[in-house]
């Protein structure tokens, strides 16, 4: 997709497309060096030029120089804050500086744009894109640190959910070691007291650490990875099917700075009865940990995610698709667990974030300028209200240190910009902030 000099940017269904262009990594060939001289040649003769300098920054994107292309797209949207063309290469900028909160900042700035439904879509899954590679700079980020990580105090009521294991010879119950770590997460920040660190973040932490299946209830390797996530107790546990029942579950609650168990809790029942086995399970945890619920805390904690067992069971095999980048096979999984429970939300949720993000990642360019009204000056929905001089100029200005050079921007280790995020209890997407040095995220599954 060429830029024609004198345009002040395409319309946000256009830009959109090139999101999913440039991002899937179809662009244009990448510019010679002759190319760019040119280009620099004519921005120094003109260096306030908006379109001159927006054709700079796409040669530069297109060239793996994100950090110049910021540089480029900081004059553009001086000049244009409404440039939506400027503000996706903006976007896609950050991303390959891995400054992701920089990036989630322009793409949920383009959504306030009200565009069609189509474009959203594709921003949507830009967004759930993004959260992945976070949880992974982030957890590389706690490995790194992991000598000072373990010096730091803890919280006793901070607490992370292992994925359980399972023990048994039925392989397609296997999906339910996420799911049943998910709906513990959900159980136990129902408690007001108690600050739960994210499945997923701790799900992408393993990833990146390669723990073998039998570490998981491991004290020792619960611990290591409860205080890399700054949580001061880990619950681990396994479940499989046993002589006197049909199904049975157990866990323990293991101490970050020792790695020694502060609490356990066990049920055994029919299969159908998996939710009441874990209910059984969480309020003995809470109960041996001296914790006295409320009857709301009680009875939110009493409440089931659905009644089947079959879409919960779909539902974890999304999970387990999810989390390893497949999002085809997770919205089709989400989409079956939905069909089966239509009141079952947070397969709902999980089928519409997947298709998204399959959306965003796989669709070819072409049919992504189709799908999104061709790419005209006319098509899709406009840029919304652009933002003001000056927040616009702070967000550029503040994220990246306008004096670094170009090859110390693109090499030095960029850590998280906001350290020691964790979200408590029932904060519904709030995040607050505590001391600490780990960036942690934390949304209900």
């Amino acid at each position: 997709m060429t830029i024609a000099p004198g345009r002040r940017g395409l319309p946000l269904a256009a830009a959109c497309a090139l999101l999913a262009a440039c991002a899937g990594g179809s662009v244009s060939t990448a510019p010679t060096p002759a190319n760019l001289s040119a280009l620099e040649a004519q921005r120094a003769q003109h260096p306030s030029d908006p379109d001159l300098n927006l054709r700079l920054a796409r040669a530069y994107y297109i060239a793996a120089r994100y950090a110049d292309a910021r540089r480029a797209l900081q004059t553009v949207l001086l000049a244009q804050p409404g440039n939506v063309s400027a503000r996706a290469y903006l976007g896609l900028a950050y991303e390959g500086l891995e400054r992701y909160d920089s990036a989630r900042a322009v793409y949920t700035a383009l959504l306030a744009g009200r565009p069609t439904r189509p474009v959203r879509r594709l921003l949507d899954g830009r967004l759930a894109l993004l959260t992945q590679k976070e949880l992974r700079q982030q957890a590389r980020f706690a490995i790194a640190r992991e000598s000072l990580l373990v010096h730091a105090p803890s919280d006793l009521n901070t607490i992370a959910v292992m994925p359980f294991r399972y023990t048994g010879a039925d392989s397609s119950l296997r999906p339910l070691e996420r799911g049943l770590a998910a709906i513990v997460v959900t159980d136990l920040s129902r408690v007001r007291r108690l600050r739960l660190v994210e499945r997923e973040q701790l799900q992408a932490l393993l990833d990146e650490l390669r723990l073998a299946a039998s570490g998981r209830v491991d004290p020792a390797t619960s611990a290591r990875s409860g205080r890399l996530m700054g949580a001061g107790q880990v619950v681990q546990g396994q479940f499989s099917e046993v002589p006197t029942a049909s199904f049975r579950v157990d866990a323990s609650m293991v101490r970050a700075s020792d790695a020694q168990i502060s609490a356990t809790g066990s049920g055994s029942d029919r299969l159908q009865a998996l939710f009441d086995i874990e209910k059984t399970v969480v309020f003995q945890l809470l109960d041996k940990l001296g914790i006295t619920l409320t009857p709301g805390e009680r009875t939110a904690i009493s409440e089931r995610p659905t009644r089947d067992i079959q879409a919960f069971l779909l539902y974890s095999r999304g999970l387990e698709a999810r989390d390893r980048g497949d999002f085809t096979a997770a919205a089709q999984a989400f989409q079956a667990a939905a069909q089966r429970d239509p009141g079952f939300a947070a397969a709902a949720q999980g089928a519409q974030t997947s298709q998204a993000a399959q959306t965003a990642s796989t669709t070819p360019p072409a049919e992504v300028a189709v799908t999104l009204g061709g790419g005209g000056e006319g098509a899709g929905g406009g840029g919304g209200p652009p933002p003001s001089q000056n927040t616009l100029a702070g967000a550029i200005n503040n994220t990246v240190p306008s004096g670094a050079t170009s090859a110390t921007e693109q090499t030095k280790p960029i850590p998280p910009t906001d350290p020691g995020r964790i979200c408590e209890g029932k904060c519904d997407g709030v995040r607050a902030t505590l001391t600490g040095t780990l960036v942690i995220i934390i949304k209900r599954p």
